[in-house]
């Protein structure tokens, strides 16, 4: 099995996302992916014999499916087979006809007997209720000459749309297909799920790139080669009441309409979007792109705006509907539908904009609206009151994909993310009352005179709960001293090592700190090494910039110098180093005394450790106290660190 999308929300990506499921997808009726699927059908045989058939089931879900009073069956009766044992999260289930030589050097999870027609089929997967979760009606894919086995391309999309299906093309040692192999996800590597729980008191950490297990403490390895898509669907199709969202930026059409299916099933989504600059050529396209699917979310399942079924968007400032009718066709939008949208002629910091107001914003006065310079930088989600979901990672293309054409062949070769999700009550009561000083409100409709974005929010949250026995301390930009924080945090706890993953860092306290606890100095060029360990990867968009702490940690002259960051050079360069990854290193992270008994602690968010970060943008940062935790963290910074050149051991 090879994904070509992985988990989608409810349909074959597509830009016409407000078409419904077909019936014969794996959904249940709140919307929820129901259990595994039929993924793959050797229909044909192998090239070692025609008779050796084979089928492979996959688990979507985020829970161990139980199989036994399960049935997969055909039509005509043969096969029908009688299903037992169980089914992990994201792994697979592979049925081997006769024997278990059938698929050499793979152990079959259940033997049948029965043939399979060459001209067609209609199976079914059934479960324990007698409920069909799945059917194919044909073969629409596989070749018989090649023994090229048809593979399905989307988990939730329908088994009865001939393009959620593909012809194999991965050779395996009896003919093309991929029997056992999770997904195609990071640079062809399969997905490794082996950290999950739903329990109470669960925290789950997903990487997108690779991570070394060798790293691992015993039965700790880490999810890693990770579809964060996926999970994030997952968590979005389990809510049975509230979603609220805050996003930088959103453009993948799966997660819109995940979103959109959940608010017409009646739960209750708010969403926060982040205004962008005009003229920003950084942001504009990207901009307009996640315009247009705000206005799909605004719009509904019924396409039709201020209707039960709209997700609810407020923003840090004015947003203005796209009016390109090409652009609006598409992605399905009504031509001049931007007039279903007031027109207002407005005040957007020192200038005045005009255009029909899609999302509405913090206002400072009657028609005059906050400039949008700053960024509201989150990228968390609150579900039901239980989870939050949270990370590096932004809900884009490039953040997990790098481009459309990856995106529609399920290739994780975006920016190097994370996500974290943690079951907690206590912790999402945190996150909402964040959440709703920036929405101005406890309830659906936002209130722009009442909200709070930036530097105009107080210290008002808890920083310190209990999650599963785990200490998290959590804290939001502005107004809390996140990255103040950090650095105190580093320089009273961190007794044996720092290891850090960072897009950018200029806050020069933090590099300070750390200078002391390398070389016993704080001073420019002086220092004698302490045995304190230090290790770290920068992204390297800013591995040059002279006001990186990657200038001063490696010993460099600076081109220039400022009251907030003199060049304080390293007497002794620390193993720092510029990354190597394909794209971004997008991560924002610190992990403090890693398999120690000395606190082991990793410190985590969207916060880059920048005035910024601390002072400008709306962020969020946890602290989480967990020797298993910190652990995975350290073997996913193992990767990153030995791809960026540095020596591990």
């Amino acid at each position: 099995m090879k994904w070509k999308n992985c988990i989608s929300a409810f349909v074959i990506l597509t830009s016409a996302i407000s078409v419904q499921s077909p019936s014969s997808s794996p959904v249940s009726a709140a919307g929820t992916i129901a259990g595994p699927v039929i993924s793959e059908v050797a229909w044909m045989g192998t090239t070692i014999d025609a008779n050796d058939e084979w089928v492979e089931l996959y688990n979507p879900t985020n829970e161990v499916i139980e199989l036994d009073g399960w049935t997969l069956k055909a039509s005509d009766g043969t096969p029908t087979v009688q299903l037992s044992g169980s089914i992990s999260p994201g792994d697979t289930y592979l049925l081997e006809r006769t024997n278990d030589y059938t698929v050499p050097g793979i152990t079959a999870d259940q033997i049948y007997t029965g043939a399979l027609s060459n001209t067609g089929e209609i199976l079914e997967l059934i479960d324990g209720a007698n409920q069909t979760i799945d059917t194919i009606s044909s073969w629409y894919a596989g070749d018989s000459a090649s023994r090229a086995t048809m593979e399905r391309i989307s988990p939730s999309g329908s088994g009865d749309d001939p393009q959620n299906w593909q012809t194999a093309t991965v050779n395996y040692d009896a003919g093309f297909g991929t029997p056992g192999t999770v997904s195609g996800t990071s640079n062809g590597q399969p997905e490794q799920l082996n950290n999950i729980s739903n329990e109470a008191g669960a925290i789950n950490v997903y990487f997108n790139k690779s991570a070394l297990t060798q790293f691992a403490t015993p039965g700790n390895s880490a999810n890693y080669n990770v579809n964060l898509e996926n999970r994030l669907i997952n968590r979005i199709n389990e809510a049975t009441e509230s979603i609220d969202i805050a996003t930088y930026e959103i453009n993948l059409p799966n997660v819109v309409n995940a979103l959109i299916e959940k608010a017409a099933a009646g739960v209750t989504v708010r969403m926060i979007a982040d205004a962008k600059p005009l003229s920003d050529a950084e942001h504009d396209a990207r901009y307009e792109l996640m315009k247009l699917y705000l206005e799909k979310l605004t719009r509904g399942k019924d396409g039709a705006v201020n209707t039960a079924d709209d997700v609810h968007i407020f923003s840090d400032s004015i947003i203005f509907a796209v009016e390109d009718s090409t652009k609006r066709s598409q992605y399905n939008l009504p031509q001049s539908g931007y007039q279903d949208f007031t027109l207002r002629t407005v005040s957007v910091g020192s200038g005045s904009q005009t255009g029909h107001m899609l999302v509405d914003g913090e206002s400072k006065d009657t028609n005059a609206y906050y400039s949008p310079d700053d960024q509201m930088h989150n990228k968390y989600l609150i579900i039901d009151g239980k989870w939050v979901f949270t990370g590096s990672w932004n809900f884009t293309t490039t953040g997990l994909y790098g481009t459309d054409e990856n995106r529609e062949s399920g290739i994780l070769d975006g920016n190097s993310n994370h996500s974290i999700e943690l079951h907690s009550t206590e912790l999402s009561s945190i996150y909402k009352t964040e959440f709703d000083e920036m929405w101005g409100s406890t309830d659906l409709q936002p209130n722009p005179e009442v909200s709070n974005f930036g530097s105009r929010k107080t210290d008002n949250t808890p920083h310190q709960v209990t999650v599963g026995g785990k200490v998290i301390e959590v804290y939001f930009s502005p107004g809390d001293n996140a990255v103040p924080k950090m650095n105190e945090t580093i320089e009273t706890s961190a007794d044996q090592s720092a290891y850090f993953s960072i897009f950018a860092w200029s806050d020069q306290a933090l590099v300070d700190t750390l200078k002391v606890k390398w070389e016993g100095s704080p001073q420019d060029m002086e220092g004698t090494l302490t045995g304190f360990d230090i290790k770290g990867v920068f992204d390297d968009s800013f591995w040059n910039m002279w006001w990186s702490a990657s200038v001063d940690m490696t010993g460099r002259t600076a081109s220039q110098t400022s009251t907030n960051n003199p060049n304080t050079r390293w007497n002794n360069p620390a193993p720092v180093y510029m990354d190597k990854e394909s794209r971004k290193l997008h991560h924002k992270y610190f992990i403090i005394d890693a398999d120690t008994s000395s606190d082991p602690l990793v410190i985590t968010g969207s916060t880059n450790w920048s005035t910024n970060g601390n002072d400008v943008n709306d962020e969020n940062a946890l602290w989480i106290h967990d020797l298993s935790i910190t652990n995975q963290f350290k073997q996913e910074f193992m990767a990153r660190y030995e791809q960026a050149g540095g020596a591990i051991q």
